[in-house]
Parts: C-alpha cells; sequence; structure tokens
C-alpha cells in the first residue's frame, strides 16, 4: 500500500460570503484526492481562468492516482 502525500496545491477562488479572494486546497494523501473548500461548493464563484486552473491542477492530480485519472 502506498503512503505517499503530496504537498497541497492552492487554487484561489471567491465566495459569495467574501468579498476578497479564498483557497481551495489539494492535496493527494494515501492514494486518495482531498479537497478542502472555504466554503460550500455552490457559493465559490470562479472566472473562467480559476475554473481551468482548478481543472488543470485536478487532471494532474487524479493522473497521479495508482487507478488514474480516466478521461476528461
Amino acid at each position: 500500500m502506498t503512503t505517499r502525500s503530496t504537498e497541497p496545491v492552492l487554487v484561489r477562488c471567491a465566495t459569495v460570503e467574501h468579498d476578497g479572494t479564498e483557497t481551495l486546497e489539494l492535496s493527494l494523501i494515501r492514494d486518495r484526492l482531498m479537497i478542502i473548500t472555504p466554503t460550500v461548493y455552490n457559493r465559490t464563484l470562479w472566472t473562467a481562468e480559476q475554473a481551468r486552473g482548478l481543472r488543470d491542477t485536478l487532471t494532474r492530480l487524479l493522473g497521479q492516482l495508482p487507478t488514474g485519472g480516466g478521461s476528461r
């Protein structure tokens, strides 16, 4: 069993509750993808550039899992 973990990747986003920018944290821990969100998912606002960055980060991290990331 692999017990690797990665340093968290921080992805910036804005939330409905805060005017400032918040951070979504993604990391691989014990062959699982962990996502720590600043708020509930449906109250996070994404620009197109931020959404692309999130997509690219998720694709890269999922590709590191033993089962692979599948297809986009």
